[in-house]
């Protein structure tokens, strides 16, 4: 960030669904494993992802659209008629050269939907892997768009997840010009959460242990994901830096 630009505020909150105020921009996180999945889906070649919050509406949308593929989870697992889960291990393995999917998710999703409402400003997902250039992302959005005291508002979407709180502290660190949490501590903090040791138990094979190695690392992409609202639609989108 230039250094004639003032520094952001960056709030931090926990939660779908917590009371925000004004922003510049919001960056809603979603580490494990929504949108460290939807970085795999978009490197693969997804056009772009139709966020639903509701899982019906997911059904609908796709039924209506038979080329677009229907993604999501509830409770982490996915429901026997989508075709694909949230995994990013399972996705990485899949076809999705200009195709376009429908995602509905336990918690990234429905913070998405939260923090979108009512809001006319940069609107970015991510996990810890893409947190680099989601940075970047927003600082060039406050670049373009210069205010006395921006506000930058991070929702870690987990209620109680350490996964995502770790990621917002990163970000808020890069985003002040600090180098700690460094990236050892956050992929540490990713591995330990209570999330990454339930994927880890070898007693409950629903959970697929391969997720966490895409999840619990440094990995930018070359774009940042950013939601745009198209009537009452929200679509993730890459924005190329």
């Amino acid at each position: 960030m230039s250094a004639t630009l003032a520094r952001p505020r960056v709030a931090i909150f926990q939660g779908h669904r917590p009371e925000l105020g004004p922003a510049a921009v919001r960056i809603v996180i979603d580490t494990i494993r929504a949108f460290t999945h939807t970085q795999v889906a978009l490197e693969g070649g997804a056009s772009r992802i139709l966020l639903v919050a509701s899982i019906d509406e997911a059904r609908q949308r796709a039924r209506q659209h038979p080329g677009w593929l229907l993604a999501g989870e509830r409770n982490a697992i996915k429901p026997d008629d989508f075709d694909l889960g949230n995994s990013p291990a399972l996705t990485a393995r899949a076809d999705l050269k200009d195709r376009t999917l429908v995602l509905t998710t336990s918690n990234g999703v429905q913070a998405v939907a939260h923090a979108a409402a009512g809001f006319s400003g940069l609107l970015l997902v991510t996990g810890l892997a893409n947190a680099g250039s989601t940075v970047a992302a927003t600082q060039a959005y406050l670049s373009a768009h210069p205010e006395p005291s921006p506000t930058v508002q991070i929702l870690a979407s987990h209620p109680e997840g350490d996964e995502d709180l770790a990621t917002a502290q990163w970000l808020q660190a890069r985003l002040h010009g600090l180098g700690k949490p460094d990236d050892a501590e956050a992929i540490r903090r990713v591995w330990e959460s209570r999330a990454a040791q339930k994927f880890a138990d070898p007693t409950r094979p629903e959970y697929l242990s391969d997720d966490i190695p895409f999840c619990a690392r440094r990995a930018d992409a070359d774009f940042a994901m950013v939601v745009e609202q198209e009537g009452d639609d929200l679509w993730l989108t890459r924005r190329e830096l």
